[in-house]
C-alpha cells in the first residue's frame, strides 16, 4: 500500500494510451446511397450484421435534408435507448445544429411523448405517472386478498402469481387487446371449451380478464400509464381521432425506422398510424436479428411489410464492412435454414476487408478438429444458435481495410 502511494505521488503520470481503432472502408457503397435517396413510396432495406445499417440512416436524413425538408419534420424511431444515443451521437457530429431538431427516440418514448401533447383527450395529466412492474404488482396485490380467485390465488406469496399475470396484460397491450376485449377472448374460450384442460385454461383467461379490469380502472383512479400503454393508447387515439392523426402526419413527415425487425402488433399499427400509404417511411432491419420476441416482435413483420404497404420498394445491403470472409461463408450456409428467413430476400454478401494477423490466429484457434465446416457439423433445426455466435464474432472481431 506505501508503495502505491509512493508511486502515485512521485511518479509523472502516464501517457493516454490511445486505442487503436480499426479503419473503415471509405468506399462508397452504391446499395447504402441507393436506399438514402429512394423516395416516392414505402422503403424497406434488409440488412445482415455489419453491413452499415445506421450508416445508411444517417445517409437518409442528411439525403432528406439536402432536399430542402424540414429537421423537425424527420421521425426517427427504434427499439431501444442504446441505438437511439448512437444514432443521435452520430448524427450530432455530422449536423450538430439540425440535429437537435430531429425527433430520435423509441417508440415507446415517442408513445409518452403523444401521451403528454394529447393528455386532455386520454384523461390523463399533462406528466402522468408511469407505472413499472412491481407497482403494478404491489397494486394487484393490495386487492387479491378480496377476489374471488380459484386459479391464481395464492395468498402466500402472491407476487409469484401476479408476475405471470402482469407479463400476460402486456403482452396483451402489445396486440392492442384491451381489457374488455381481453374478457370477450376468455369468455369465447370458455364457450367453446370440451374438456377438462381446455375448461381449465378458460377458467384461468377468465380471472386474468378480471384482474386486468380491476388493473385498468386503478390506473384510471390513479391517473396513470404503465409501459403497455405508452404504445397502446397512442395508437388508439391516432386511430380514433382524425383531428390528431392529421396534426401529426403533418408533424411528422417523414418517418424512419432502425431496427424494424423488431416492430410487434401496437408499434406496426401505430407506424401505419403515423405513415399512412407510407410514402415517406423508410425502414431498415433484419429479421434474424429479432430481440424482443417476449414482446410479441415477430420475423413475419419484415416478411408482411409489402403487404401491408403494397406499393413498398424493397431492397438490401450486401457487403459485410465488419467480419472475415470464413464468419460470412458460415453466415451464407446457416441463414436460409432460419425460419426469419422466410421473405427475405437472399444473403450473398461478400466481405471487403483483410483480416487483421490477430484475427487469423483467433479463427485459427477456435476453427473445429475436424475439416469439417460449422455449418455441418450441426442439424438444420439448430443452427440459430450458430448464427448467433457468428453475430458475436461480426460484432466482437475488429477488421481493417
Amino acid at each position: 500500500m506505501c508503495q502505491q502511494l509512493l508511486d502515485a505521488l512521485l511518479l509523472p503520470p502516464a501517457p493516454p494510451v490511445e486505442e487503436e481503432r480499426p479503419e473503415r472502408s471509405s468506399k462508397p457503397d452504391p446499395a447504402q446511397d441507393r436506399a438514402a435517396e429512394h423516395r416516392g413510396s414505402a422503403f424497406q432495406l434488409q440488412a445482415g450484421p455489419g453491413t452499415g445499417k445506421k450508416r445508411t440512416l444517417a445517409k437518409r436524413v442528411l439525403s432528406l435534408l439536402r432536399e430542402g425538408a424540414d429537421s423537425g419534420s424527420i421521425l426517427v424511431l427504434t427499439f431501444s435507448n442504446r441505438a437511439a444515443g448512437e444514432l443521435s451521437e452520430r448524427l450530432t457530429a455530422i449536423l450538430p445544429e439540425e440535429a437537435q431538431r430531429l425527433w430520435i427516440g423509441t417508440f415507446h418514448a415517442f408513445g409518452l411523448d403523444l401521451i403528454r401533447r394529447y393528455h386532455h383527450k386520454l384523461d390523463l395529466p399533462s406528466d402522468p405517472t408511469l407505472f413499472d412492474r412491481s407497482d403494478a404488482i404491489e397494486v394487484l396485490e393490495e386487492i387479491l386478498p378480496t377476489l374471488p380467485l380459484v386459479h391464481y390465488r395464492n395468498l402466500w406469496d402472491p407476487a409469484m402469481v401476479l408476475r405471470d399475470i402482469v407479463s400476460t396484460i402486456s403482452r396483451a397491450k402489445d396486440e392492442l387487446v384491451d381489457a374488455d376485449h381481453y374478457r370477450v377472448l376468455a369468455q369465447a374460450m370458455q364457450d367453446r371449451a370440451t374438456d377438462e384442460e381446455s375448461q381449465e385454461r378458460a377458467a384461468k383467461a377468465l380471472e386474468v380478464a378480471q384482474l386486468y379490469g380491476i388493473y385498468q380502472r386503478e390506473l384510471r383512479t390513479r391517473r396513470s400509464v404503465d409501459f403497455g400503454d405508452l404504445i397502446m393508447r397512442p395508437t388508439l387515439l391516432l386511430e380514433g381521432d382524425v383531428a390528431v392523426r392529421t396534426a401529426i402526419r403533418l408533424r411528422h413527415r417523414h418517418v424512419l425506422v432502425d431496427e424494424y425487425q423488431d416492430v410487434n402488433r401496437a408499434s406496426a399499427r401505430l407506424l401505419r398510424a403515423l405513415a399512412g400509404e407510407g410514402r415517406r417511411l423508410w425502414v431498415v432491419g433484419d429479421a434474424r436479428q429479432s430481440i424482443y420476441r417476449f414482446r410479441g416482435a415477430s420475423s413475419i413483420n419484415m416478411a408482411r411489410f409489402a403487404q401491408e404497404y403494397p406499393e413498398a420498394v424493397s431492397d438490401r445491403l450486401s457487403v459485410n464492412y465488419r467480419s472475415s470472409q470464413e464468419i460470412v461463408d458460415e453466415f451464407e450456409v446457416v441463414a436460409p435454414h432460419m425460419g426469419a428467413s422466410q421473405g427475405m430476400l437472399p444473403l450473398t454478401s461478400r466481405p471487403t476487408m483483410v483480416a487483421l494477423e490477430s484475427t487469423r490466429n483467433c479463427f485459427a484457434s477456435i476453427r473445429p478438429t475436424t475439416r469439417q465446416p460449422v455449418s455441418q457439423q450441426v442439424s438444420a433445426t439448430s443452427k440459430a444458435p450458430v448464427y448467433a455466435f457468428a453475430i458475436k464474432l461480426c460484432s466482437a472481431v475488429p477488421m481493417h481495410a
